[in-house]
């Protein structure tokens, strides 16, 4: 009788299944790093979308102090004007941001570096004005985003406001 030797196979991987190996977590590794980029970029943005309605909210409430005669002087308040977030400083706030009451108060400049805020007051009628709020900023990543915010202001006072 004869008897046939077995050989045992060996129990290692190929070169090629290493690289496949290799390759597939080259590629989960660079996924995850993207998932991290974009989710950084979205809570930047929802960030500073958060100040820029802040900046809204807050030139609205300054609204709110203001009689009609002011309102609808058009020295105070002229069609349209535009301030940066960084020249409204308190320490060093200009005549000319304090004549139009434009003003982003003593601690928002700090948060708010890179935002401008354009008020834009358009007559309806003789006694109503729609008075709206736009600020704009660049993301990190160089787009440019808006939000605004309008209201109606008439001879007895303010009237609703509405954002987008």
């Amino acid at each position: 009788m004869t008897v046939k030797k077995r050989h045992a196979s060996a129990g290692g991987f190929t070169l090629v299944e290493v690289m496949v190996a290799a390759v597939v977590m080259l590629m989960a590794i660079v996924g995850m790093l993207q998932v991290i980029t974009y989710g950084s970029e979205m809570l930047d943005l929802a960030r500073k979308q958060t100040i820029a309605m802040q900046i809204v909210h807050g030139q609205l409430d300054n609204l709110r102090l203001n009689d009609w005669a002011t309102v609808n002087n058009p020295n105070y308040y002229p069609a349209s004007k535009t301030v940066n977030a960084d020249e409204s400083n308190a320490s060093t706030l200009s005549d000319n941001i304090n004549i139009y009451k434009l003003d982003f108060g003593p601690t928002l400049p700090g948060l708010a570096k890179g935002f401008a805020c354009t008020r834009t007051v358009t007559t309806v009628r003789t006694d109503l004005k729609q008075i709206t709020f736009s600020v704009t900023w660049r993301s990190n990543t160089g787009r440019q985003y808006t939000r605004s915010g309008s209201t109606y202001f008439g001879r007895n006072g303010l009237y609703v406001t509405y954002q987008r």
